[in-house]
């Protein structure tokens, strides 16, 4: 398998938690990559665009790519599907994901603009994304006055 059919089998799982150096996008913040350093294949954690020392690391490319695999596979991804003010349409969400069988983490945060302001969040993990995205419209949801909260 090459770095390519790695990242497309990623993508196919539903995974959102990794990075590949040298292919496809730019690296995230907060996440646990693949590279190729000083002749070795290395799994780090990268924090704010700072590397910590390897996780793993061997010269052999397939033996790094099967660990990586199998590291990243343990991670719960989280897929945002609501993004709101508004209980009622998180509760929508929330019962509409219910009807499909897909379990649903809430995790909410304050809006530090306003005081006493609290922003809902909604996600589904791993392929459950599929499922969503094939049965429910326009998701991610975004209430309009909060797409400038998140720039």
């Amino acid at each position: 398998m090459d770095l390519k059919n790695l990242y497309n089998n990623f993508i196919s799982e539903g995974y959102t938690n990794f990075y590949i150096e040298g292919i496809v996008g730019t690296m995230k913040n907060d996440v646990h990559c693949l590279g190729f350093d000083n002749q070795n294949w290395t799994v780090y954690y990268t924090e704010r665009g700072i590397k910590s020392k390897p996780i793993f690391s061997t010269a052999d490319k397939e033996v790094a790519m099967a660990y990586y695999s199998e590291f990243v596979s343990k991670i719960e991804h989280w897929h945002l599907i609501a993004f709101t003010r508004s209980n009622k349409i998180l509760d929508d969400f929330k019962y509409k994901l219910e009807q499909l069988g897909i379990k649903t983490i809430q995790n909410d945060i304050p809006n530090f603009r306003l005081t006493v302001d609290r922003v809902y969040r909604l996600f589904v993990i791993d392929k459950d994304i599929f499922i969503a995205k094939k049965h429910i419209e326009n998701i991610p949801y975004f209430d309009t006055d909060l797409k400038n909260y998140m720039k």
